[in-house]
């Protein structure tokens, strides 16, 4: 369940790279070192929030099977609210400035910062000290899909039910954690 939860944790990385390539300028090694850095952010993001969450969720260890679960629906609330900017079509980022790129890679990285909070062995240790290597690696194949894959309306639905999906395996981790 744990790589379930990592997948669908990193999915964000390929509905934001769908628009890289989108514009004939930017070229592969470009697209590919955008992903990279929305990829490092990911496993960055979720570090930060393992060290936020080592200095204060000790206090929650006798609710820890309580705090996965609300620290899970907080995530799959917030892909469900992006499914919808996906299928309007506005989660597509055109990068111009590499300003632009680390905003973006921050904004991708919250819930990432959010499962990070409840990184410790009495919450969601998931893989322990390499869970964020394992998530930059999920987010650079999201990222390579992204922009593997050609732009168009379909592709857009596509990413919709995926991140709905995603939302779902997310929230379905934090209902196994509390009752398992």
């Amino acid at each position: 369940m744990d790589i379930v939860f990592v997948i669908a944790l990193t999915f964000c990385v390929e509905s934001a790279s769908t628009a890289f390539n989108v514009e004939k300028k930017n070229g592969w090694w470009r697209n590919m070192l955008f992903v990279s850095a929305l990829a490092v952010g990911q496993g960055l993001m979720y570090w930060l929030g393992s060290l936020l969450g080592d200095t204060f969720m000790y206090k929650f260890a006798g609710i820890s099977k309580a705090m996965v679960f609300i620290i899970c629906l907080m995530i799959a609330f917030r892909m469900t609210l992006d499914t919808l900017k996906i299928k309007s079509g506005k989660n597509l980022f055109l990068i111009d400035k590499p300003k632009q790129l680390i905003f973006l890679s921050i904004a991708l990285g919250i819930n990432a910062l959010i499962a990070g909070l409840v990184a410790d062995a009495a919450f969601l240790p998931l893989f322990g000290n390499i869970t964020p290597l394992l998530i930059i690696g999920t987010s650079l194949i999201w990222g390579l899909i992204g922009i593997g894959t050609k732009f168009s309306s379909y592709k857009l639905l596509i990413n919709s039910l995926l991140n709905v999906m995603a939302a779902v395996a997310v929230l379905a981790t934090g209902i196994v954690e509390m009752i398992h």
